[in-house]
């Protein structure tokens, strides 16, 4: 295999759909990485669209590149992952962007891999709109390639889980955005007639997302009621992927009921552990994700399938669905724990007909 170039090694993204399929590569700076880390350094900020979305290493124009959300301005051949649309400059001038879109339209660019239909669809949709002329080259080089995930557990049959618990595991560092304190507020109302709920927490609790605007206040409703069941509720605020892997191998249930989130990994490494998962149905959540192998929550969506969130009434209306629904859900496991081990084994199934191919 030749090498390849992958500027952000520690990605997660990158780490999920690249370095796990191809181990063969180069991690190679450029003038935009350089220029994302003075950035950093005098502005404390770790992260532009402008300095991430591009590459161009003069050094280098013959190694194979392959990026995520990332346009090549050389000469090497080079494919891309994506997850909404490309280019990906947020507020760069017009003329970046134009010629970001040659480079994706130029011979060098081998291919274009959308992580899920919806992607696919936003990009056309893009491009309908602003690069027509482009639009016949670039759709010829783009394809839809699910992120790769390997099975965990052989069968279902290898999970220990309690017999007097069942629990629950939600992961990821934006907390509030994954609808976390809507499941805790379903929590603390369901825990005091249902003792053998339990729920794991592995985050570090951000809040502020541009999803749901939370604020300090809100951090503090979700710790008081961490506080206030703590043989029910379990809060871990970091922990590496290996052990992640282990807390939902020894769950019933994974948790994502999210606000905001282009496709959604931890629903697949909780699928991969044996785990259905309670979703919303926003952007590409619906393509890894059903009744038949989880559950899944309905919320009012625009028409690119993400959360409606624009005013405080529609972020008012989407809370108050996921709890509802998330409720009800938890109400019916709790009736019907048959229902966890049939799409537990169905989710396993999904893990492997659908991700192990591209791992």
């Amino acid at each position: 295999m030749k090498n390849i170039i992958n500027n952000y090694p520690d990605g997660y993204a990158e780490v999920r759909n690249i370095i796990t399929t191809e181990h063969n590569y180069i991690h190679k700076k450029d003038i935009f990485s350089l220029g994302l880390k003075l950035m950093h350094k005098f502005t404390g900020k770790g992260y532009h669209p402008f300095w991430k979305g591009l590459f161009f290493n003069p050094l280098d124009s013959k190694t194979s590149c392959h990026f995520f959300n990332t346009i090549n301005l050389g000469r090497n051949p080079w494919k891309v992952h994506f997850e909404t649309t490309l280019p990906r400059l947020g507020d760069a001038p017009k003329f970046v962007y134009d010629v970001a879109i040659k480079k994706l339209a130029s011979k060098n660019c081998e291919q274009i891999i959308a992580l899920s239909t919806c992607t696919y669809k936003l990009q056309i949709k893009y491009l309908e709109k602003n690069y027509p002329q482009y639009l016949e080259v670039i759709k010829s080089k783009m394809i839809v390639q699910l992120p790769p995930q390997k099975s965990l557990i052989k069968t279902y049959n290898e999970k220990i889980l309690s017999t007097n618990k069942i629990i629950f595991t939600i992961v990821g560092s934006d907390f509030f955005r994954k609808g976390g304190l809507e499941v805790l507020q379903v929590f603390e109302n369901l825990i005091p007639s249902n003792k053998e709920l339990f729920l794991n927490i592995v985050s570090t609790m951000n809040f502020g997302d541009y999803a749901t605007r939370t604020e300090t206040r809100h951090l503090k409703r979700a710790q008081n009621i961490i506080e206030k069941f703590p043989d029910n509720i379990k809060h871990f605020k970091r922990l590496k992927n290996d052990d992640v892997l282990e807390l939902f191998k020894a769950s019933h249930v994974g948790l994502l009921p999210t606000w905001a989130d282009s496709f959604g990994y931890s629903i697949l490494e909780a699928q991969a552990c044996g785990c259905p998962v309670i979703t919303t149905d926003i952007r590409a959540i619906p393509e890894i994700n059903s009744n038949e192998m989880g559950w899944v929550i309905t919320v009012p969506k625009d028409e690119d399938r993400n959360g409606a969130l624009a005013t405080e009434n529609e972020r008012t209306v989407f809370a108050s669905t996921v709890k509802k629904e998330l409720n009800q859900i938890v109400l019916d496991i709790i009736k019907n724990k048959d229902s966890i081990k049939n799409k537990g084994e169905k989710a396993l199934q999904n893990i492997k007909n659908n991700h192990e191919k591209n791992s």
